[in-house]
């Protein structure tokens, strides 16, 4: 079976979506919740059914909004396919303008995946 990528795993957290050890928790934004929530449910259904809801493409595009830019590596992970699929996948959202690859600072030999700026899902510019 394929590994996700994803967890929802954390410190536990009351009602008001803040951790247990004072932190406030990423969960706690209502626009993450969804995001996770529909992870979780497409991870369950994969898991239990065999059935993917997501396509690899919304998995990683995902993936990258919630937890920023990650090793290439990382990425097919994500996406659950094959290294060859996963170049499939990587062309069409470079074509689409919708991530972009840089190499590693620390190890020129490692591509990192973002999200392009001008990405739908793109974090706020600070």
């Amino acid at each position: 079976m394929e590994n996700s990528g994803f967890t929802a795993a954390g410190p536990a957290h009351d009602e008001a979506g803040e951790a247990q050890d004072g932190r406030q928790s990423a969960t706690a934004d209502p626009a993450v919740r969804v995001w996770l929530d529909l992870l979780e449910l497409d991870a369950t259904l994969h898991q239990q059914r065999n059935i993917r809801l997501l396509t690899p493409e919304a998995r990683v595009l995902i993936h990258l909004k919630l937890n920023g830019p990650v090793s290439v590596t990382t990425a097919m992970q994500v996406a659950g396919t094959s290294y060859r699929g996963f170049y499939a996948v990587l062309e069409r959202l470079r074509q689409a303008g919708i991530v972009d690859t840089v190499k590693d600072e620390q190890d020129q030999r490692v591509r990192r995946l973002s999200l392009h700026p001008s990405a739908p899902m793109a974090p706020a510019q600070t």
